[in-house]
């Protein structure tokens, strides 16, 4: 599963158990997602650093990514 951001690139995300996905961008790691029992998705940014919860994973994965993305802009870019 991927999904396509403003940046003409991507990032990945991929379900690597059940109600847990992670993200990378050129190799390097985005975060992660993990959905609790209720249905809410608790997202992780790149430091495994809470980021708050959302009620889509499509919501969690776009709060990722653009935070993954205004990161690089003051890191330089990745």
């Amino acid at each position: 599963m991927s999904q396509e951001i403003d940046h003409d690139d991507e990032v990945r995300w991929s379900q690597v158990e059940d109600a847990f996905f992670v993200g990378s961008h050129r190799g390097n790691f985005v975060g992660y997602i993990d959905q609790t029992s209720d249905g809410t998705f608790r997202k992780f940014d790149e430091m495994s650093q809470p980021r708050g919860e959302a009620r889509t994973l499509e919501k969690s994965m776009t709060c990722l990514n653009d935070l993954y993305f205004a990161t690089a802009r003051v890191a330089g870019d990745r």
